[in-house]
């Protein structure tokens, strides 16, 4: 092989004169409104999406530091405040009911059984009812 075909040469150009080019058009890039990363229905939506976000703010603040309504406590009547005649009946009732044996045996808890009256719960069941009947046809 040839040496000379091997090894590649820079031109030279040290003898030339340097010449620019006489009718060449150079272009420059001008921002167009087109292309405008920022443009005015952006700003437009981004100032809407503001004014909600810091309307929701001090809607969510004014609800937090405003006190809760307080509902009143509904007071029970005392024994003595209560005037029905049912009262005294009920209280007896329910004493005898809570009377019962401690035992686990089998005769305590027959005689529990046997002294509970059953008959004047059936009585009130059919006192409520006919109630419950007045007041639904007097509608």
């Amino acid at each position: 092989m040839d040496e000379k075909n091997d090894q590649v040469q820079a031109p030279d150009f040290s003898n030339e004169e340097m010449k620019m080019p006489e009718n060449a058009v150079f272009q420059t890039n001008t921002p167009s409104d087109s292309s405008s990363i920022i443009n005015g229905p952006l700003l437009l939506t981004l100032a809407v999406l503001l004014v909600l976000i810091l309307g929701g703010m001090y809607y969510w603040f004014a609800t937090l530091s405003t006190p809760a309504p307080v509902a009143p406590a509904a007071e029970r009547p005392t024994a003595e405040q209560n005037n029905e005649p049912e009262s005294t009946t009920a209280e007896a009732q329910t004493e005898t009911t809570q009377a019962v044996s401690t035992s686990d045996e089998l005769s305590a808890i027959e005689a529990d059984l046997e002294a509970t009256n059953l008959e004047a719960m059936d009585t009130e069941m059919q006192a409520i009812d006919a109630e419950m009947q007045a007041s639904t046809t007097a509608q």
